[in-house]
């Protein structure tokens, strides 16, 4: 894509999500398993350094998988997150932020046409202030969205050039949950993500 340089960040780590099934199957010994807490009531549980709500309307299928799938883990994480994690954290929203508004910027110069949109729209806790910025990194992401999509009806851009720039947004995104998995001690002071002691090698 002329100008727009789209370079995805490195692959991410494995995944963190296990399985409802597999987490309250029964087990042989007759033990019972350990019910593990969802996002939603993890985040339910913190004591809040802000308390608000917003709606967010958005257009995407990213938005919607990204508020449904990560956004209230990333919102708990955020809010008990101290020291060298949050200093990646804030490390990788400005990463993203920057790459959102220059991506946002491109589509803004190309010729767009008007096309019919319905939003979807949702609440969202905003318990910490990057679970804010978070909520605002989606509304660019789907500006985004939006944006590419009237140059694409007007023919002012190639499908594959706007599928490009939509999958490096997305990617820059999905970076957040990523350095919210581990633990707090996981990081050094400056925010460098340490070795995990229990990888063998």
């Amino acid at each position: 894509m002329s100008g727009f340089d789209t370079e995805q960040p490195e692959a991410a780590d494995p995944q963190r999500l296990i399985s409802p099934s597999t987490a309250t199957e029964p087990v042989e010994g007759g033990l019972r398993p350990i019910k593990r807490l969802t996002s939603d009531d993890r985040l339910a549980r913190i004591h809040p350094e802000t308390l608000a709500k917003t709606e967010l309307l958005y257009y995407s299928d990213f938005a919607r998988t990204f508020v449904r799938s990560d956004y209230n883990f990333c919102a708990a994480k955020m809010t008990v997150a101290r020291g060298g994690k949050l200093l990646a954290l804030e490390a990788e929203f400005h990463t993203a932020e920057a790459f959102l508004r220059k991506a946002l910027a491109w589509a803004n110069r190309l010729h767009g046409r008007s096309a019919p949109f319905t939003p979807e729209r949702v609440t969202l806790e905003i318990k910490h202030p990057m679970s804010g910025r978070l909520v605002r990194l989606l509304t660019i992401y789907d500006q985004l969205f939006r944006k590419t999509m009237e140059a694409l009806v007007a023919r002012s851009v190639m499908a594959h050039d706007r599928q490009a720039a939509l999958d490096a947004a997305a990617a820059r995104i999905k970076q957040i949950p990523q350095v919210c998995m581990p633990d707090n001690d996981r990081y050094a002071p400056e925010g460098v993500l340490l070795p995990d002691s229990n990888d063998t090698h």
